[in-house]
């Protein structure tokens, strides 16, 4: 079984199927009388407005027992598996409306055939994430640096090395000089390797909210939310994953 959990916190996303689940995030009224809430059972819905869609992250991690693959995209954003939309060109993220999105292959394919093609693609890889970015004139930890508080990404690291220690050449290679980067901590793999990724995330992301003051700047206060979008790439590279990236949708009309 795969279920790939389609992140939302404003509105019934736009592909739903037996596949792809709408999880609504945070602890605001419900979307629908049906959605699927990340404020049950096991949960960290509070914390959304510094975890961002890690809250469904924790959720899936802790309550979603019976499906063999598992992954997370967005209500805006989606996974493109078949590279059908006018010759896609090979970049990181394709703009689109949604009267275009709903003539999408992605869009038209029946459940049980997407999960056929998702299940086909991970006999080959380990993960599937959204086809990296390379940086030309940054790396990882410059470009968390000159956008949030360099102290927090520095105490991150320190964290990093204080709990994983063999990560040391890693965080050198793949963040100080590193200029690979997949974006939106939107993947899909394993339960097992998912289950194992957010173990080591959450233990340090925990870590770090108990050392520092949360930014009162709303957009600054998604910290937890921006470090993990570069810890996946340390993760996965430092874990020599074989990586199926692929472009993906933004929808810009949502």
């Amino acid at each position: 079984m795969t279920k790939i959990f389609v992140v939302t916190h404003k509105e019934d996303p736009l592909l739903a199927n037996d596949v792809l689940v709408p999880i609504q995030v945070g602890t605001n009224e419900p979307i629908t009388a049906t959605i699927l809430r990340d404020n049950t059972l096991d949960n960290i819905a509070a914390k959304n407005g510094n975890y961002c869609e890690l809250t469904a992250a924790y959720w899936i991690w802790k309550n979603v027992k019976d499906a063999d693959y598992v992954g997370i995209c967005h209500y805006r954003r989606y996974l493109n598996f078949y590279n059908d939309w006018y010759n896609l060109k090979p970049s990181a993220q394709k703009k689109i409306k949604t009267e275009d999105f709903k003539n999408t292959k992605l869009y038209k394919t029946p459940s049980d055939k997407l999960e056929q093609k998702i299940a086909s693609v991970l006999s080959e890889y380990d993960v599937i994430m959204c086809k990296p970015y390379t940086f030309k004139d940054t790396t990882l930890t410059k470009n968390y640096c000159d956008d949030h508080r360099p102290e927090d990404w520095d105490l991150t690291k320190k964290i990093i090395l204080e709990k994983y220690p063999e990560y040391k050449d890693s965080i050198v290679t793949f963040l100080d000089e590193g200029t690979t980067f997949h974006i939106g901590n939107m993947m899909i793999s394993s339960k097992e390797k998912f289950d194992a990724y957010y173990t080591w995330l959450f233990s340090i992301l925990f870590d770090l909210e108990s050392r520092i003051t949360i930014p009162e700047d709303a957009y600054q206060a998604r910290i937890f939310g921006f470090i993990s979008e570069r810890l996946i790439n340390l993760y996965m590279y430092h874990h020599k994953f074989k990586i199926k990236g692929v472009p993906s949708y933004k929808i810009i009309d949502l």
